[in-house]
Protein backbone atom coordinates (compact mmCIF):
# COMPACT_ATOMS: atom_id res chain seq x y z
CA UNK A 1 0.00 0.00 0.00
CA UNK A 2 2.81 2.41 0.88
CA UNK A 3 4.53 1.71 -2.44
CA UNK A 4 1.27 2.38 -4.29
CA UNK A 5 0.85 5.73 -2.56
CA UNK A 6 4.42 6.75 -3.46
CA UNK A 7 3.99 5.70 -7.09
CA UNK A 8 0.70 7.61 -7.42
CA UNK A 9 2.18 10.71 -5.78
CA UNK A 10 5.18 10.71 -8.13
CA UNK A 11 2.92 10.22 -11.15
CA UNK A 12 0.66 13.10 -10.09
CA UNK A 13 3.63 15.43 -9.57
CA UNK A 14 5.14 14.49 -12.93
CA UNK A 15 1.80 15.01 -14.70
CA UNK A 16 1.26 18.37 -13.02
CA UNK A 17 4.76 19.61 -13.93
CA UNK A 18 4.40 18.44 -17.53
CA UNK A 19 0.95 20.07 -17.83
CA UNK A 20 2.15 23.43 -16.53
CA UNK A 21 5.18 23.42 -18.83
CA UNK A 22 2.95 22.55 -21.78
CA UNK A 23 0.56 25.38 -20.97
CA UNK A 24 3.46 27.81 -20.64
CA UNK A 25 4.92 26.81 -24.03
CA UNK A 26 1.52 27.14 -25.68
CA UNK A 27 1.15 30.64 -24.31
CA UNK A 28 -1.91 29.70 -22.27
CA UNK A 29 -0.21 30.35 -18.96
CA UNK A 30 2.17 33.15 -18.12
CA UNK A 31 4.66 32.84 -15.29
CA UNK A 32 8.15 33.90 -14.31
CA UNK A 33 11.35 32.39 -15.65
CA UNK A 34 12.17 31.18 -12.15
CA UNK A 35 8.95 29.15 -11.95
CA UNK A 36 9.57 27.63 -15.39
CA UNK A 37 13.10 26.71 -14.33
CA UNK A 38 11.79 25.13 -11.13
CA UNK A 39 9.29 23.07 -13.13
CA UNK A 40 12.02 21.87 -15.48
CA UNK A 41 14.22 20.87 -12.54
CA UNK A 42 11.26 19.16 -10.85
CA UNK A 43 10.51 17.17 -14.01
CA UNK A 44 14.13 16.05 -14.27
CA UNK A 45 14.27 15.06 -10.58
CA UNK A 46 11.01 13.13 -10.84
CA UNK A 47 12.33 11.26 -13.89
CA UNK A 48 15.52 10.31 -12.03
CA UNK A 49 13.63 9.31 -8.87
CA UNK A 50 11.11 7.20 -10.80
CA UNK A 51 13.82 5.39 -12.74
CA UNK A 52 15.84 4.81 -9.58
CA UNK A 53 12.86 3.50 -7.65
CA UNK A 54 11.99 1.10 -10.47
CA UNK A 55 15.58 -0.15 -10.63
CA UNK A 56 15.70 -0.70 -6.86
CA UNK A 57 12.36 -2.52 -6.92
CA UNK A 58 13.58 -4.84 -9.70
CA UNK A 59 16.83 -5.50 -7.82
CA UNK A 60 15.01 -6.32 -4.61
CA UNK A 61 12.55 -8.56 -6.44
CA UNK A 62 15.40 -10.46 -8.07
CA UNK A 63 17.12 -10.89 -4.69
CA UNK A 64 13.91 -12.14 -3.09
CA UNK A 65 13.37 -14.59 -5.95
CA UNK A 66 16.94 -15.90 -5.65
CA UNK A 67 16.56 -16.25 -1.88
CA UNK A 68 13.25 -18.06 -2.33
CA UNK A 69 14.92 -20.47 -4.77
CA UNK A 70 17.59 -21.37 -2.21
CA UNK A 71 14.97 -21.87 0.50
CA UNK A 72 12.98 -24.07 -1.86
CA UNK A 73 16.06 -26.21 -2.55
CA UNK A 74 16.83 -26.58 1.15
CA UNK A 75 13.31 -27.45 2.27
CA UNK A 76 12.77 -29.93 -0.56
CA UNK A 77 16.07 -31.56 0.39
CA UNK A 78 14.79 -31.91 3.97
CA UNK A 79 11.48 -33.33 2.79
CA UNK A 80 13.09 -36.05 0.69
CA UNK A 81 15.77 -36.68 3.29
CA UNK A 82 13.05 -37.40 5.85
CA UNK A 83 11.32 -39.71 3.35
CA UNK A 84 14.58 -41.65 2.90
CA UNK A 85 15.24 -41.80 6.65
CA UNK A 86 11.73 -42.83 7.73
CA UNK A 87 9.93 -44.40 4.80
CA UNK A 88 6.99 -42.05 5.32
CA UNK A 89 4.96 -40.89 2.34
CA UNK A 90 6.14 -37.49 1.09
CA UNK A 91 2.49 -36.49 0.72
CA UNK A 92 2.15 -36.73 4.51
CA UNK A 93 5.02 -34.32 5.21
CA UNK A 94 5.57 -30.57 5.15
CA UNK A 95 8.55 -28.40 6.06
CA UNK A 96 8.54 -24.68 6.85
CA UNK A 97 11.14 -22.10 7.88
CA UNK A 98 10.28 -19.17 10.15
CA UNK A 99 12.14 -15.98 11.03
CA UNK A 100 11.72 -14.22 14.36
CA UNK A 101 10.67 -10.64 13.70
CA UNK A 102 10.91 -8.03 16.43
CA UNK A 103 9.01 -4.84 15.71
CA UNK A 104 10.85 -1.54 15.80
CA UNK A 105 7.83 -0.07 17.59
CA UNK A 106 8.07 -0.42 21.38
CA UNK A 107 5.42 -2.55 23.01
CA UNK A 108 4.58 -4.55 19.90
CA UNK A 109 5.12 -8.31 20.38
CA UNK A 110 7.59 -10.36 18.37
CA UNK A 111 6.20 -12.61 15.64
CA UNK A 112 7.34 -15.65 13.71
CA UNK A 113 7.12 -14.89 10.00
CA UNK A 114 7.10 -17.82 7.62
CA UNK A 115 9.89 -17.53 5.06
CA UNK A 116 8.96 -20.52 2.94
CA UNK A 117 7.07 -23.80 3.06
CA UNK A 118 7.06 -26.95 0.96
CA UNK A 119 4.35 -29.57 1.15
CA UNK A 120 2.56 -32.10 -0.99
CA UNK A 121 -0.91 -31.39 -2.34
CA UNK A 122 -2.86 -33.26 0.30
CA UNK A 123 -1.17 -31.56 3.25
CA UNK A 124 -3.33 -28.93 5.03
CA UNK A 125 -3.06 -25.34 3.92
CA UNK A 126 -1.56 -22.65 6.13
CA UNK A 127 -3.50 -22.19 9.35
CA UNK A 128 -3.77 -18.41 9.16
CA UNK A 129 -2.58 -18.16 12.78
CA UNK A 130 -0.13 -15.40 13.72
CA UNK A 131 2.63 -17.38 15.39
CA UNK A 132 4.75 -15.84 18.12
CA UNK A 133 7.26 -17.02 20.75
CA UNK A 134 5.42 -19.23 23.23
CA UNK A 135 2.49 -19.98 20.88
CA UNK A 136 2.19 -23.52 19.56
CA UNK A 137 5.04 -25.94 18.93
CA UNK A 138 7.10 -23.51 16.87
CA UNK A 139 6.47 -20.75 19.40
CA UNK A 140 7.75 -22.93 22.25
CA UNK A 141 10.80 -23.80 20.16
CA UNK A 142 11.55 -20.11 19.53
CA UNK A 143 10.92 -19.15 23.17
CA UNK A 144 12.97 -21.96 24.75
CA UNK A 145 15.67 -22.31 22.08
CA UNK A 146 15.30 -26.10 22.16
CA UNK A 147 13.97 -28.85 19.93
CA UNK A 148 10.24 -29.36 20.56
CA UNK A 149 8.43 -32.43 19.24
CA UNK A 150 4.73 -33.09 19.89
CA UNK A 151 2.13 -35.50 18.54
CA UNK A 152 -0.69 -32.97 18.41
CA UNK A 153 -3.30 -35.64 17.79
CA UNK A 154 -2.47 -37.15 21.19
CA UNK A 155 -2.32 -33.72 22.87
CA UNK A 156 -5.67 -32.66 21.43
CA UNK A 157 -7.29 -35.95 22.45
CA UNK A 158 -6.10 -35.36 26.01
CA UNK A 159 -7.68 -31.90 26.05
CA UNK A 160 -10.99 -33.06 24.58
CA UNK A 161 -13.91 -30.73 23.96
CA UNK A 162 -13.85 -27.86 26.44
CA UNK A 163 -15.73 -24.61 26.83
CA UNK A 164 -14.15 -21.26 27.70
CA UNK A 165 -14.12 -21.96 31.45
CA UNK A 166 -12.62 -25.41 30.95
CA UNK A 167 -9.97 -24.00 28.64
CA UNK A 168 -8.87 -21.48 31.27
CA UNK A 169 -8.54 -24.28 33.85
CA UNK A 170 -6.17 -26.28 31.67
CA UNK A 171 -2.44 -26.16 32.46
CA UNK A 172 -0.46 -23.65 30.41
CA UNK A 173 1.43 -26.49 28.70
CA UNK A 174 -1.85 -27.96 27.42
CA UNK A 175 -3.04 -24.58 26.07
CA UNK A 176 0.31 -24.07 24.24
CA UNK A 177 -0.13 -20.30 24.33
CA UNK A 178 -3.26 -20.49 22.17
CA UNK A 179 -6.64 -18.93 22.70
CA UNK A 180 -9.66 -21.22 22.68
CA UNK A 181 -10.66 -19.86 19.27
CA UNK A 182 -7.19 -20.61 17.87
CA UNK A 183 -7.23 -24.08 19.41
CA UNK A 184 -10.58 -24.86 17.79
CA UNK A 185 -9.40 -23.54 14.43
CA UNK A 186 -6.22 -25.63 14.54
CA UNK A 187 -7.74 -28.79 15.99
CA UNK A 188 -7.25 -31.78 13.70
CA UNK A 189 -5.19 -29.74 11.23
CA UNK A 190 -1.79 -31.19 12.14
CA UNK A 191 -0.49 -34.54 13.34
CA UNK A 192 3.10 -34.59 14.60
CA UNK A 193 5.23 -31.44 14.61
CA UNK A 194 8.99 -31.26 15.24
CA UNK A 195 10.55 -27.79 15.52
CA UNK A 196 14.28 -27.03 15.63
CA UNK A 197 15.52 -23.54 16.64
CA UNK A 198 17.70 -21.41 14.39
CA UNK A 199 20.36 -19.99 16.68
CA UNK A 200 22.76 -17.16 15.86
CA UNK A 201 25.98 -17.81 17.78
CA UNK A 202 28.14 -15.35 15.86
CA UNK A 203 27.83 -12.61 18.50
CA UNK A 204 28.83 -12.47 22.17
CA UNK A 205 25.39 -13.78 23.18
CA UNK A 206 23.48 -16.57 21.44
CA UNK A 207 20.04 -15.63 20.18
CA UNK A 208 17.17 -17.59 18.63
CA UNK A 209 16.37 -16.00 15.27
CA UNK A 210 13.76 -18.43 13.97
CA UNK A 211 12.91 -22.09 13.66
CA UNK A 212 12.53 -24.93 11.19
CA UNK A 213 9.34 -26.99 11.50
CA UNK A 214 8.61 -30.45 10.15
CA UNK A 215 5.09 -31.82 10.37
CA UNK A 216 3.92 -35.32 9.60
CA UNK A 217 1.03 -37.65 10.26
CA UNK A 218 -0.33 -38.52 13.69
CA UNK A 219 1.58 -41.36 15.31
CA UNK A 220 4.86 -40.59 13.53
CA UNK A 221 6.61 -38.99 16.52
CA UNK A 222 9.11 -41.87 16.99
CA UNK A 223 10.04 -41.80 13.31
CA UNK A 224 10.45 -38.01 13.18
CA UNK A 225 12.67 -37.76 16.26
CA UNK A 226 15.40 -40.24 15.31
CA UNK A 227 19.02 -39.00 15.29
CA UNK A 228 18.99 -39.14 11.48
CA UNK A 229 15.99 -36.83 11.16
CA UNK A 230 17.06 -34.45 13.92
CA UNK A 231 20.57 -34.27 12.47
CA UNK A 232 19.13 -33.41 9.06
CA UNK A 233 16.93 -30.67 10.55
CA UNK A 234 19.83 -29.22 12.53
CA UNK A 235 22.08 -29.24 9.46
CA UNK A 236 19.38 -27.42 7.52
CA UNK A 237 19.06 -24.91 10.33
CA UNK A 238 22.78 -24.16 10.06
CA UNK A 239 22.44 -23.82 6.29
CA UNK A 240 19.61 -21.35 6.79
CA UNK A 241 21.84 -19.35 9.11
CA UNK A 242 24.51 -19.29 6.40
CA UNK A 243 22.04 -17.46 4.21
CA UNK A 244 21.77 -14.73 6.83
CA UNK A 245 25.38 -14.65 8.09
CA UNK A 246 27.51 -15.84 5.17
CA UNK A 247 30.69 -14.38 6.68
CA UNK A 248 30.61 -16.62 9.75
CA UNK A 249 29.81 -20.20 8.69
CA UNK A 250 32.34 -21.71 11.09
CA UNK A 251 30.72 -20.11 14.12
CA UNK A 252 27.30 -21.23 12.99
CA UNK A 253 28.53 -24.76 12.37
CA UNK A 254 30.16 -24.95 15.79
CA UNK A 255 27.00 -23.83 17.51
CA UNK A 256 25.23 -27.17 17.19
CA UNK A 257 28.19 -29.36 18.04
CA UNK A 258 28.56 -30.43 21.65
CA UNK A 259 29.75 -33.90 22.67
CA UNK A 260 30.90 -36.68 20.38
CA UNK A 261 27.37 -38.02 19.86
CA UNK A 262 26.12 -34.54 18.95
CA UNK A 263 29.07 -34.03 16.62
CA UNK A 264 28.41 -37.35 14.88
CA UNK A 265 24.71 -36.54 14.47
CA UNK A 266 25.50 -33.06 13.18
CA UNK A 267 28.00 -34.36 10.65
CA UNK A 268 25.69 -37.15 9.50
CA UNK A 269 22.91 -34.60 9.04
CA UNK A 270 25.21 -32.31 7.07
CA UNK A 271 26.27 -35.11 4.75
CA UNK A 272 22.66 -36.24 4.28
CA UNK A 273 21.61 -32.69 3.40
CA UNK A 274 24.56 -32.39 1.01
CA UNK A 275 23.55 -35.64 -0.72
CA UNK A 276 19.90 -34.64 -1.03
CA UNK A 277 20.76 -31.25 -2.53
CA UNK A 278 23.01 -32.92 -5.08
CA UNK A 279 20.29 -35.46 -5.87
CA UNK A 280 17.86 -32.60 -6.52
CA UNK A 281 20.26 -31.20 -9.10
CA UNK A 282 21.30 -28.12 -7.14
CA UNK A 283 24.47 -26.51 -8.47
CA UNK A 284 27.59 -27.89 -6.70
CA UNK A 285 28.77 -24.37 -5.79
CA UNK A 286 25.49 -23.65 -4.02
CA UNK A 287 25.54 -27.02 -2.26
CA UNK A 288 29.03 -26.47 -0.87
CA UNK A 289 28.21 -22.89 0.12
CA UNK A 290 25.31 -24.20 2.21
CA UNK A 291 26.71 -27.43 3.62
CA UNK A 292 30.45 -27.52 3.06
CA UNK A 293 32.16 -30.46 1.42
CA UNK A 294 30.25 -33.72 1.18
CA UNK A 295 32.80 -35.98 2.85
CA UNK A 296 33.42 -36.32 6.58
CA UNK A 297 35.89 -33.51 7.47
CA UNK A 298 37.51 -35.76 10.10
CA UNK A 299 38.67 -38.15 7.37
CA UNK A 300 41.65 -37.39 5.12
CA UNK A 301 40.70 -36.27 1.64
CA UNK A 302 40.99 -38.97 -0.95
CA UNK A 303 43.83 -38.66 -3.40
CA UNK A 304 42.96 -37.99 -7.02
Amino acid sequence: MRRLVVDVALAVLAAAAATLLGLQRAGLWSTSTAVVGALVVLSAVLAVVTTTVQAVVRWRAERRAAHRDVLDDLLHAVLWGVVDATGLDARDLAVAAYRLHRSAWPGRPARLLRLHRVRAGRRPAASGTTWAPGKGVIGRCAADGEVVAVDLAVAEAAVGDVDAAGWRRLPAAARQGLTLAEHRRLRGKYGTVVAVPLVDDTGPVSAVVGCLALDGPAGSLPQLTTPAVLGLLEATGRALRRLEVPAAPAAVRAAAVGGRADADRADAGRRALHAQLRRLGVAPQRVEALTGRGEDPRRPASSP
